[in-house]
């Protein structure tokens, strides 16, 4: 009689990859895997699409300055620090509307972008400085729709006259020239010129004709009936009129003049 003896079949475990990894040209890392712990397959870039930073646009990768490498925003978001914000914001056209303040600077983390305060308050505006991931810089007045006129009329001790935005005493300086400012350097420092952006903002009925012209500093100064226009740093209030007769060449503007 024949007797067959059946024994168990002993099962191989399976093969216990090494924890290593594989630089891909990408910059990803890929490890071992599968039965044989073969190294998985790198991502598959398309074309040669390399940024001047070597940075892969196909592989999701852009240049991120602060961190001087190639990132992929939604691994590790590229963020500029508070300080290099904050350098750029002083480097930018914002100083044009006044210093930049370093105290409790904002970020947005939905538009990615820094914000510090501009230390200038025209009325029914809080203007900020925003700073973005690329480096510039854009001025946001953030005013809550009240008017904010470039020249408009107030009464004083002196009469009618002609004031900024803000409320502070316009002048001019009798050595000017129609279109032509002859205030720079520490003048200017004293006496700022009344420049614009964009567009000039006045009150219906101004009896006067408003204007404006580039200076030699690029700046554009808002002049009326075709005198440049300056506020005065001894004025610390709005409706001062410390400036007026000045060296006896400042004077504050009577709108009728």
């Amino acid at each position: 009689m024949l007797v067959l003896a059946l024994g168990c079949i002993q099962q191989t475990p399976p093969k216990a990859c090494t924890e290593e990894a594989k630089l891909c040209p990408d910059g990803s890392a890929v490890g071992r895997t599968g039965p044989n712990c073969e190294f998985a397959q790198c991502p598959q870039l398309v074309g040669n699409d390399s940024d001047a930073h070597g940075c892969k646009a196909s592989a999701g990768y852009t240049w991120c300055e602060s961190s001087q490498k190639c990132v992929r925003a939604w691994e590790t978001p590229c963020q500029l620090t508070a300080s290099e914000a904050l350098g750029v914001a002083r480097a930018s056209a914002c100083t044009e509307a006044g210093n930049i303040s370093d105290a409790n600077p904002m970020y947005n983390n939905n538009s990615r972008t820094w914000w510090f305060d501009i230390l200038i308050k025209p009325t029914g505006c809080s203007p900020a400085c925003v700073v973005f991931e690329n480096r510039s810089a854009e001025i946001n007045w953030r005013c809550t729709g009240a008017i904010l006129y470039t020249v408009k009329t107030a009464n004083s001790s002196l009469g009618e006259i002609l004031i900024d935005g803000s409320g502070f005493t316009l002048y001019t300086f009798s050595p000017d020239t129609p279109g032509h400012s002859t205030c720079y350097g520490t003048c200017a420092d004293t006496w700022p010129a009344l420049t614009i952006f964009d567009t000039i903002s006045i009150p219906k009925g101004m009896p006067g004709k408003m204007g404006a012209f580039m200076r030699t500093d690029n700046k554009t100064q808002v002049t009326y009936n075709g005198k440049p226009l300056y506020t005065y740093a001894g004025d610390s209030a709005p409706g001062d009129t410390n400036g007026q007769g000045v060296s006896g060449k400042w004077y504050v503007v009577n709108p009728t003049d």
